[in-house]
């Protein structure tokens, strides 16, 4: 073929694709009049495009779909307090409960979950950009500290968590008591030992790390090897026994017989079929109870679904079963207790800022903070936590 013939056929391609995107065009707004209102032309040119206006419906019924699955419903307040009082009594008649939780926890401190209206996935496909708040700053919220309040009272077992915050751990959740499978931002880790060496810090230590890139920057203390951070990114498989714990949420969840999903999209967890037990028959797997305004895939099977805020709906079930619910006191944070300084000479392997102990006197003295623990290299264990009265 000569360079004039495919020159020609390169013309006739790109008229071809004009007429057909024009033709798309037209039908497109054929199909947005109401039925009473098209012509006898406009109808019979929809039977001569019959497959162009059946690809034109399913997107458009995709599109509703999603528009759909994205709105947040709120449940009236009469029919938040009926399923309220369902959720507790699931929750106080139950011999072995996991808690699954998700950025919707979270999103009371300042940190934006994200498939909501303001999240960060909804912002990025609308080409709008995401601004990142100072983590450091952010504290374990009510629904943190009321889950933390059901595993000191013994309802709940286990949590297994989708963010990488730490306030869970930050909650005063016991570390076996949690799984953080997506990892947690402020511990870094050495492979090279055996078993591997954790390194609690009190600054985000992913500064320099990105998917399939974990090498922080500093080193092991024991062998020198290179510390990693404990991220999870899309398209990773967590491989770390901690924080991860994945050993931990197989068999909660295989004892689990009621499980509480809060704040969670699930469209991520959905896909870890060990923790949904659906290789048990129907009428043997656990009760699941969703506490969300977005639709979830899950929902199908969800035992109840409450469309509120997790702090709210996490209030009112503390209330029904008259517990109180532990304060969060930053200057009784583990964090500090279980953070490993940096050695000299790494003070400058870093930018982000460090978690700041509480500036007030030690709980158990009259005696100032040191400054060790005013710099977060450890705070003095034992002190009496504060608690509050569920409203």
């Amino acid at each position: 073929m000569g360079r004039a013939e495919r020159k020609a056929e390169a013309r006739e391609e790109i008229v071809r694709r004009e007429q057909h995107r024009e033709r798309r065009r037209q039908i497109s707004r054929i199909l947005h009049k109401p039925a009473a209102e098209r012509s006898p032309g406009e109808r019979e040119l929809l039977e001569s495009y019959a497959e162009l206006v059946q690809e034109l419906e399913k997107q458009r019924l995709r599109r509703e779909r999603l528009r759909y699955r994205e709105q947040e419903v709120v449940d009236g307040p009469e029919i938040l307090q009926e399923k309220v009082l369902d959720l507790a009594e699931a929750v106080r008649g139950a011999e072995h409960m996991v808690i699954y939780t998700g950025a919707g926890i979270s999103t009371a401190a300042a940190i934006p979950d994200y498939r909501g209206p303001s999240g960060v996935w909804t912002l990025l496909n609308k080409g709008r950009s995401v601004s990142t708040g100072d983590l450091s700053e952010a504290e374990p919220t009510f629904t943190h500290m009321c889950i933390a309040g059901l595993h000191k009272a013994g309802l709940v077992q286990h949590v297994v968590s989708q963010n990488c915050d730490g306030l869970h751990l930050r909650s005063g959740l016991p570390r076996d008591a949690i799984s953080e499978v997506h990892g947690n931002m402020y511990i870094e880790v050495c492979t090279s030992c055996s078993p591997h060496r954790e390194y609690v810090r009190l600054f985000d230590v992913t500064e320099r790390t990105a998917l399939h890139k974990h090498n922080t920057g500093r080193s092991c203390h024991k062998c020198g090897g290179e510390l990693r951070d404990s991220i999870v990114h899309f398209g990773e498989r967590g491989k770390l026994a901690q924080p991860l714990n994945w050993l931990g949420a197989v068999k909660a969840a295989k004892r689990a017989d009621v499980i509480l999903c809060l704040g969670s999209s699930l469209k991520i967890l959905k896909k870890y079929h060990c923790l949904w037990a659906m290789n048990r028959p129907s009428t043997r797997r656990p009760k699941l109870y969703i506490v969300n305004l977005q639709w979830t895939p899950k929902d199908a099977l969800a035992t109840l679904k409450i469309h509120g805020k997790c702090d709210e709906v996490m209030r009112l079930v503390m209330d029904k079963l008259k517990l109180d619910i532990p304060d969060y006191n930053r200057s009784l944070d583990p964090i500090f207790s279980m953070a490993v300084p940096l050695r000299p000479g790494e003070e400058a392997s870093h930018t982000r800022k460090l978690i700041k102990a509480a500036e007030t006197p030690d709980a158990r003295s009259d005696q100032p903070l040191s400054p060790q623990a005013l710099s977060g290299g450890w705070f003095g264990k034992g002190c009496t936590k504060g608690r509050r009265k569920a409203k």
